[in-house]
């Protein structure tokens, strides 16, 4: 299960949420099982092999290399991670996917945030908006961690004063 974990305590931030994916298994767990698939993969097309069935053998090789690529995916994205910040009159979106970080600063007092409810066969989202920019956020949330971040960016993008 996806998890937000509000970040800790800073004296200058106001709100910040750290959304990242529930990574239970960690990389060597996940190749233990990846190594145990293709032992018994070819272990088996070996034995079919041995009895004359050599066409097995081939298939069995490329089955491998596409659970390979679909591991290889997997652990390129167990990493990812989205922060959502709100520092006096900024509001910072941070994100790493797949290896790539971006960074995003909006002005706090003009800052929106979109919530489109669920859909049949959809999630609710959630959308941080300054003028034309649209940032989505916690795609890796479930729908009721994603509410609970939306009520919470919402209080804190009302406690904005304007300086006079």
């Amino acid at each position: 299960m996806p998890t937000a974990l509000a970040h800790p305590a800073v004296a200058d931030l106001d709100y910040s949420v750290i959304a990242r994916r529930n990574d239970s298994l960690g990389t060597r767990g996940r190749w233990l099982i990846f190594a145990a698939l293709c032992t018994v993969s070819l272990a088996l097309a070996l034995a079919f092999a041995a009895f004359g069935a050599w066409l097995v053998l081939p298939y069995s090789i490329l089955e491998m290399a596409v659970l390979f690529m679909a591991f290889w995916l997997f652990e390129r994205h167990a990493g990812d991670w989205e922060r959502l910040s709100v520092q006096g009159d900024r509001v910072i979106v941070e994100c790493q996917r797949g290896g790539v970080a971006s960074r995003q600063v909006f002005n706090r007092l003009w800052t929106r945030l979109e919530w489109e409810p669920a859909r049949f066969g959809e999630a609710p989202r959630l959308a941080v908006c300054h003028g034309r920019a649209r940032v989505p956020f916690g795609a890796n949330l479930s729908a009721d961690a994603r509410a609970a971040v939306a009520r919470d960016l919402r209080r804190a993008l009302a406690g904005a004063t304007v300086l006079r």
